[in-house]
């Protein structure tokens, strides 16, 4: 994973009193209220809590998919409220890995044309194109999956390509949510390991996840309710290992 050329000791991701507003028709939902939250480069913070407390809004503002209605975030020391539309499409690819619980490839692109996708949207001259790809499916164990489909592909074997997707660019952080939640248990501790693994060799991870055990992979872990951070500790902690 390529890293900030900003202090180390500088959050990679600050949020200050973010707060979120849906209005429809004459009801306002707040869906986040009061954020406070820094990640650390090289940190992996998991985000918990119940169905509608917050956590995938959090994600999309912290993605660029999103704006907050108030409040600063501030990704590699930057503020992003002033962005245009063609500034973050460009931090999206170049600085942000998304893994989602439904995997979102495209059907009808091999796996490796999958993988090699955000890299073409760079203008990547082809040889760096296919060295990475090639580096990166190698790397989640898919390599030798690389002509197939998606629909040719298991769910765990899915997930594997997106998270080969995801870091093929080398970005500054990687954001996922639910990665685990459409797989077995058997698939689901298998990407988990992988994502122990990407953050042992120093990737930045925020997930959200419902799942306990899988909280407790993380150094951290954050809990909403209502919009709100109501918990904040260590993983392991958290989650009673």
């Amino acid at each position: 994973m390529e890293t900030s050329d900003s202090n180390q000791d500088s959050p990679l991701i600050k949020m200050n009193g973010l707060s979120k507003v849906f209005y429809t028709e004459e009801v306002e939902t707040h869906a986040l209220s009061e954020i406070h939250l820094s990640i650390a480069p090289g940190e992996f913070v998991s985000i918990a809590g119940p169905s509608g407390c917050g956590k995938t809004t959090m994600l999309s503002i912290l993605g660029l998919l999103d704006s907050p209605t108030g409040g600063e975030y501030l990704l590699d020391g930057e503020p992003v409220a002033n962005l245009s539309a063609s500034q973050r499409a460009k931090i999206r690819n170049q600085a942000i890995g998304f893994i989602f619980q439904a995997f979102n490839l495209i059907g009808d692109l091999t796996v490796y044309e999958n993988v090699e996708l955000p890299l073409t949207y760079r203008g990547m001259a082809g040889a760096e194109r296919k060295e990475r790809s090639q580096a990166a499916l190698e790397r989640v164990g898919m390599a030798h999956r690389m002509g197939h489909y998606p629909s040719q592909l298991s769910g765990g074997q899915q997930q594997r390509v997106a998270v080969a997707r995801a870091i093929v660019g080398k970005p500054l952080i990687l954001l996922a949510d639910e990665p685990t939640g459409n797989l077995d248990s058997k698939n689901g501790n298998a990407v988990m390991d992988l994502m122990r693994e990407l953050h042992d060799e120093g990737a930045t991870i925020c997930m959200v996840t419902h799942d306990p055990r899988y909280s407790a992979v993380a150094d951290r872990a954050v809990h909403l309710f209502d919009g709100q951070v109501v918990d904040e500790k260590e993983a392991q902690q958290a989650a009673g290992v």
